[in-house]
C-alpha cells in the first residue's frame, strides 16, 4: 500500500466520523463539515487519475464530487424546523448525497479495477448516514443545530 492510498483511508475514515458524529448528535455543521471534508478526498484521487490517464470518467466523477462539496459547504444559516423550504432543500441536498455515493460505492465494486474495495464501502457508509438523517428528520423528533 503506498503513501497516498494510507492518506485517503486516513482521511475517510476520520471525515466520516466527523459526518456521523454530526449526525448522531444532531450537528448539521459537524455533519456537513464531515460530508464536505469527503467530497474532496474523490476530487483529489480522480483528478489526479485523469493526468494520469487521460480518461474523462475520472474527470465527470471529480466534477461530481466537486459539486457535492459545493452544496455541502458547511455555512453559518441558521435555521429552525419551522422554516419548510430549508427544510426541504436539505432533504432534496441529503437524496442526492445518497445517490452519488451509492453509485460510486456501485461503480467502484463492479466497474473500476483501479481502485481499492474500502472506498466502496466508505461511500455507501456516507449515504447511510445520510439515510439515517433523513429517516429522523422526516420521524419529527429530529432537530439540526
Amino acid at each position: 500500500m503506498d503513501a497516498l492510498t494510507l492518506f485517503f483511508n486516513g482521511a475517510s475514515v476520520v471525515t466520516i466520523l466527523i459526518a456521523a458524529f454530526g449526525a448522531l448528535k444532531m450537528n448539521r455543521r459537524n455533519l456537513l463539515l464531515g460530508t464536505f471534508l469527503y467530497s474532496l478526498l474523490p476530487v483529489i484521487g480522480e483528478s489526479n487519475q485523469f493526468h494520469a490517464t487521460g480518461d474523462y470518467g475520472n474527470l465527470i466523477t471529480a466534477v461530481a464530487f466537486l459539486c457535492a462539496a459545493i452544496i455541502t459547504f458547511p455555512n453559518r444559516i441558521t435555521y429552525s424546523s419551522e422554516n419548510q423550504a430549508a427544510v426541504k432543500l436539505a432533504q432534496k441536498i441529503g437524496l442526492s448525497v445518497i445517490v452519488l455515493n451509492v453509485l460510486q460505492g456501485y461503480v467502484i465494486m463492479k466497474v473500476r479495477t483501479d481502485v481499492p474495495i474500502q472506498f466502496a464501502y466508505a461511500h455507501l457508509t456516507l449515504a447511510l448516514i445520510f439515510v439515517y438523517v433523513i429517516i429522523k428528520s422526516k420521524s419529527g423528533d429530529f432537530k439540526m443545530n
